[in-house]
């Protein structure tokens, strides 16, 4: 009988003839190792997006707030990422999931007002082709 190695750690295989690995971390820790890059990339963006989420959540308990675009960067929020968008005829919010945020400048300084997405948004059809980006 041919004897059979774990393909993670190398020990040797006692069981079932078809048997892979010697348990459930060697399994896990072989594939997460061997996964393909694209989805290394997805998993990144998506715990971005999570924590992204997190956060507006954290910052607006009862369904708006405003907070400094600083306060957020430093605890991490990546203001490129957003699952989103609700375009209106002077801006846009940027949400993540059913939170977001519209950019807006008290006194001088960066500030999010963020906001709980509400039943009326969900309604919105629009073409980014018909969107102008101006520098």
């Amino acid at each position: 009988m041919k004897m059979k190695f774990c393909l993670s750690c190398s020990k040797e295989l006692v069981g079932r003839s078809d048997k892979k690995f010697c348990d459930t971390e060697c399994r896990s820790t072989y594939h997460n190792t061997n996964r393909p890059l694209h989805e290394i990339s997805i998993q990144k963006i998506n715990s971005a997006l999570r924590k992204n989420r997190s956060l507006l959540a954290h910052f607006c308990p009862s369904g708006k707030s405003t907070v400094k675009k600083e306060v957020l960067i430093t605890l991490g929020y990546r203001i490129d990422l957003f699952t989103h968008m609700y375009p209106f005829k002077t801006g846009a919010y940027f949400f993540c999931y059913e939170f977001g945020y519209l950019p807006i400048k008290e006194n001088g300084v960066d500030k999010m007002l963020i906001v709980h997405q509400q039943e009326y948004m969900n309604n919105l059809t629009y073409s980014p082709w018909s969107i102008k980006i101006t520098k």
